[in-house]
């Protein structure tokens, strides 16, 4: 995929190391030229210096040919229109911002932005699950996964009306030993995936994974790689 990052700072700096580290295509626009310089030596990818709320800087990133467009600017006025220009003149299929004031999260997502997120948000939700594990007896697991170290992620796949295991059920997927589907979302109702469930059009699979195993579940599950 062909992902345009507006914004060069520890996030989007991380977040496009992390995104061409999987394979896929890179832009970064960030406005500070000392910022700029320092992408550019520190990673293999197109790095422009301007304003990502710029269309002519937009349209110099070839954002029209880009699958996601992605603000993550310090500033919530440029994040919005650069999601707003990524829609409406380039077409772009998918948007996502950060929000630094949480009080604009519900706006940005009435006015079409695809995904908000608020990192104060986040932040809080993760705590509030550590200590309803620790109360509960049972580990957060999403912390392991979350460490660099470990040889498991989590990862989300969405079954499109094309793809092969479409009104299949679970148990018949031939999936590696090192793959687990531990959740399901139908219809924005979460469930717990059993052996016979049926997998149907748009259903969103939470699935633990093997690193090195990713590729050819996306295989499995869409015959791409």
């Amino acid at each position: 995929m062909y992902i345009v990052i507006v914004g060069g700072g520890k996030i989007g700096k991380n977040l496009a190391k992390n995104l061409l580290q999987e394979g896929h295509s890179v832009a970064v626009i960030e406005l500070n030229p000392d910022k700029c310089e320092e992408l550019a030596t520190t990673l293999n990818t197109l790095v422009i210096n301007g304003d990502g709320g710029d269309y002519s800087v937009l349209e110099s990133a070839e954002s029209k040919n880009a699958n996601f467009v992605v603000a993550v600017t310090g500033n919530d006025e440029v994040n919005f229109v650069v999601c707003e220009l990524a829609k409406i003149s380039f077409q772009v299929g998918k948007t996502i911002t950060r929000v630094n004031d949480s009080r604009n999260e519900s706006i940005f997502k009435k006015l079409g932005i695809d995904y908000v997120f608020t990192s104060s948000y986040l932040i809080s939700k993760m705590m509030q699950e550590t200590i309803k594990s620790e109360d509960s007896g049972i580990p957060f697991i999403l912390n392991s996964f979350l460490d660099k170290k470990s040889k498991f992620e989590i990862d989300r796949f969405i079954v499109n009306n094309k793809s092969p295991v479409l009104n299949k059920k679970i148990q018949d997927l031939k999936l590696p030993k090192e793959v687990l589907i531990i959740a399901l979302m139908k219809n924005d109702e979460i469930l717990i995936p059993y052996g016979n469930t049926i997998l149907e059009n748009n259903d969103i699979i939470y699935v633990v994974l093997k690193k090195d195993l990713v590729n050819q579940v996306r295989h499995i599950l869409f015959n791409s790689h």
